[in-house]
């Protein structure tokens, strides 16, 4: 009985280390890479080849994107930052759209880091364009939800969110400070 009992233990406890290695940020494997253009979209890094980061699509880009087997569009641009209906071009093909603008008076938005977050994971084995204006939010935004959901730490966060695509070192103090907040 008591044999029993350990192994029974054994087997939780051992079972368990894989969730507590991924909610420390060192099992979790983040598979970027650069990807062929999307139509006017030059600069497209995919992360586990289902979500690809970009910059604006112009119009005639988002109208192909059924064709390219796109199934959702996450932008994460403030609305008035458009001057064109992105969402009725989007819908319009049947694709979901969703608007989660990240920053606030030049700042992340916690809210917004996590509901970017959940509308992935809601979507999840579905192809997504994730865009901003240049792929610099949407880079720090995988800084910044790795750093909150995973754990990671701040220069590894820094550096695949470079990977993905954020050059602007003005975006690279906001997501500085963002994780900051995260750490007080």
């Amino acid at each position: 009985m008591i044999k029993k009992l350990l192994l029974s233990l054994s087997l939780i406890f051992l079972a368990a280390l894989p969730a507590q290695a991924h909610e420390a940020g060192k099992e979790h494997v983040i598979d970027l890479k650069k990807e062929a253009a999307i139509g006017n979209l030059t600069n497209v890094t995919s992360l586990h080849k289902t979500i690809y980061m970009a910059g604006q699509p112009d119009e005639a880009t988002l109208n192909s994107l059924k064709a390219l087997d796109f199934d959702v569009v996450l932008n994460i641009r403030a609305a008035d930052e458009l001057d064109f209906d992105e969402q009725a071009i989007v819908e319009s093909h049947g694709l979901a759209y969703y608007n989660i603008p990240l920053l606030k008076d030049g700042q992340i938005q916690d809210a917004s880091v996590a509901a970017i977050h959940a509308v992935i994971r809601e979507n999840k084995g579905k192809k997504i364009l994730f865009h901003c204006s240049s792929g610099n939010r949407v880079a720090s935004w995988l800084g910044a939800h790795l750093v909150r959901a995973m754990n990671y730490e701040t220069e590894a966060a820094i550096a695949y969110s470079k990977q993905a695509g954020m050059t602007r070192e003005k975006m690279e103090t906001i997501l500085r400070s963002y994780i900051s907040s995260l750490k007080e």
